[in-house]
C-alpha cells in the first residue's frame, strides 16, 4: 500500500467501509459462486454506506462542509464535487491506493483511474480464478455499480463508461459525462 495521506475525515469512516466490504472477502464469494451478481450488489451497497455514513455530522470534514454552502449558494459544483467525494472515500476505504487518481473533473466529466497494484480486488481474483476467467475482469461490475449508485441516487443523467480495462492497461478507467 502507498503511504498514507491526512484526508481530515475520520479514520473511524475508512475503517468502518473497509470492515463491511473487504475486498478479498468479495473476491472469494465471487471464486466460489462465479455470480457476477454478488459483485453487483457489493458495488451497490458499498456506494449506498458510503454515502450514509459519510454524511454523518461526525464525518463532515471543514472542505465538504465549505463545499456543501457553495453548492447551496451558486446551485452548482454538486456535479462532479460532491460525488468525487463520496468515491474517493468508498474507493479509498477497500482498496490499495492512497489517493483516487483523478484524469478529469468539471462541470461536464469526471473520470478516474485504478491501476492494478492499487486494486484490492483484481490482485485477490488473481489467486482466486483463472487467468482467462480473470481476463474477463468480473469484477468490473463492483466498479461500474458502485458508480452508476452515486450517480443514480445524485440524480444526475450522465454517460458512465469504461474506456480502459485492467487485463489490457494495466488500470481500469472510469469516464463520467454529463448528458
Amino acid at each position: 500500500m502507498g503511504e498514507k495521506y491526512q484526508y481530515y475525515i475520520a479514520d473511524e469512516l475508512f475503517n468502518t467501509i473497509e470492515k463491511e466490504f473487504d475486498a478479498e472477502t468479495i473476491a472469494k464469494k465471487y471464486a466460489k459462486s462465479k455470480s457476477i451478481k454478488d459483485f453487483e450488489e457489493y458495488g451497490k451497497q458499498l456506494m449506498k454506506r458510503t454515502m450514509e455514513l459519510s454524511d454523518q455530522e461526525k464525518y463532515r470534514d471543514h472542505t465538504y462542509e465549505v463545499l456543501l454552502e457553495a453548492t447551496k449558494k451558486t446551485g452548482e459544483l454538486v456535479f462532479p464535487h460532491v460525488a468525487q467525494r463520496y468515491i474517493e472515500i468508498a474507493y479509498l476505504s477497500v482498496q490499495l491506493m492512497p489517493i483516487l487518481r483523478v484524469e478529469a473533473n468539471n462541470s461536464q466529466e469526471l473520470s478516474f483511474k485504478v491501476l492494478e497494484d492499487e486494486c484490492k480486488i483484481y490482485q485477490s481474483l488473481k489467486n482466486l480464478i483463472s487467468e482467462k476467467e480473470l481476463k474477463k475482469l468480473p469484477c468490473q461490475d463492483a466498479c461500474l455499480s458502485c458508480l452508476k449508485t452515486v450517480f443514480d441516487d445524485m440524480r444526475f443523467k450522465v454517460e458512465l463508461t469504461m474506456p480502459e480495462k485492467m487485463p489490457e492497461n494495466g488500470d481500469c478507467y472510469f469516464r463520467a459525462v454529463k448528458k
